[in-house]
C-alpha cells in the first residue's frame, strides 16, 4: 500500500504519468522517436529491453525530430530517439541528448533509374536546382524529380543542408515537390522512376522498391559508414528533458551497455564501439564521460 501511494505521489507532483505501475505491476515508459530512429534501431532495443527488465515501452507511430523533441519539451514522454542534435531555439535548448549509433544520409531513386552513382557536388547542384536533368548525370533524358521534407527542421534536412553547405538554412530548390516525411517521401520514389530524394542509409536499405545511390562511387554500406570511407556520416541520438533518472536512466544504461550496443549492430545500424574512422576513439571517450558526468 505504501509503495502504491508513493508511486501515486511522485507522479502527482510531476504533473504527468511518464512511467507509473500498470495493474499488472509492469512499469511503462513512454517514448518519442523520429521515423528514422525508430526503424533504424529503436523498435529492436524496446524489444531486448523489455524482456530484460519487464518495463512496457509505449512508441509514438509517426512524427519526424522536432515533433519528438517538442513532446519532451512539454513532458508528454520521458525520453526521446533522433538524427540530429536538440537546436538552440526556445523549445529545444534545455533538452539533454547523448550519441548512441551513427547513421548517414543516403540519396534514393527508383530502381528502375540506370544511374547509381552521383558525386557530392552533383548532389548540391541537383538540390539546388543547378542539375535538373538525369542525363547530366548518366541517366536518361528526362527530367529529375526532386523531392525533399518540409520545412528544415528534420533530421535528414537540417544534417543534409549541415554536412553539404555549412548551413542548416540553406535553401533548396523551390521547384521541389515538398512532401511532410520519410514515409511518404519513399513512396513518391517507388511509384517515380525519375525521383530523387534525401534520406537515411540505415533505414532506407530496408525498404523495398528504392535504390540507394553511391556517392563519389563509394557505396553506403555499415563497414563504409563505420570506417569514414562514406563521408556523410551522421550521429543518432537518445534525448531527455533532465538529466537521466528513474527508466530513462535504465533504458540509457542499456542502450550504452555492451548489450545494448551489440542490438543496435545487430540491426545493420553501426553503433558506437565498431566505428573506426579518425577521431572516433576520441568520440567515444567523449560520449562516455558525458553520460557519466550527467547521470551522477
Amino acid at each position: 500500500m505504501k509503495k502504491l501511494l508513493a508511486i501515486i505521489v511522485v507522479t502527482t507532483l510531476l504533473g504527468s504519468t511518464l512511467f507509473a505501475k500498470s495493474t499488472e505491476g509492469t512499469k511503462e515508459l513512454k517514448m518519442y522517436a523520429c521515423g528514422i530512429t525508430r526503424v533504424a534501431f529503436v523498435k529492436e532495443l524496446n524489444k531486448v529491453f523489455t524482456k530484460k527488465f519487464d518495463i512496457k515501452i509505449s512508441l509514438n507511430k509517426k512524427g519526424g525530430v522536432s515533433f519528438v523533441l517538442k513532446g519532451l519539451s512539454d513532458k508528454k514522454v520521458e525520453i526521446g530517439s533522433g538524427c540530429r542534435e536538440p537546436f538552440k531555439n526556445d523549445t529545444e535548448k534545455n533538452l539533454w541528448s547523448t550519441q548512441v549509433a551513427w547513421g548517414a544520409l543516403g540519396f534514393i531513386v527508383n530502381p528502375k533509374n540506370k544511374v547509381d552513382n552521383i558525386s557530392t557536388e552533383n548532389i548540391k547542384k541537383v538540390l539546388t536546382g543547378k542539375i535538373t536533368n538525369w542525363k547530366e548525370l548518366g541517366g536518361e533524358d528526362k527530367p529529375i524529380n526532386l523531392i525533399i521534407r518540409e520545412g528544415k527542421g528534420s533530421g535528414v534536412g537540417s544534417t543534409a543542408r549541415e554536412i553539404l553547405f555549412g548551413d542548416k538554412n540553406y535553401e533548396f530548390s523551390k521547384k521541389a515537390k515538398i512532401l511532410k516525411s520519410s514515409g511518404p517521401i519513399r513512396k513518391a520514389v517507388i511509384a517515380d522512376p525519375y525521383a530523387f530524394a534525401i534520406d537515411d542509409v540505415t533505414s532506407a536499405q530496408r525498404i523495398k522498391g528504392i535504390k540507394l545511390l553511391k556517392v563519389d562511387d563509394i557505396k553506403p554500406t555499415k563497414e563504409n559508414i563505420l570506417n569514414k570511407k562514406y563521408k556523410l556520416r551522421r550521429p543518432f541520438f537518445l534525448y531527455l528533458d533532465r538529466k537521466p533518472e528513474h527508466l530513462a536512466k535504465e533504458y540509457i544504461d542499456f542502450a550504452l551497455s555492451d548489450e545494448g550496443q551489440a542490438v543496435i549492430s545487430k540491426t545493420g545500424t553501426a553503433n558506437l564501439d565498431e566505428a573506426t574512422g579518425a577521431g572516433d576513439e576520441e568520440n567515444l571517450i567523449f560520449q562516455n564521460l558525458k553520460f557519466n558526468i550527467k547521470t551522477k
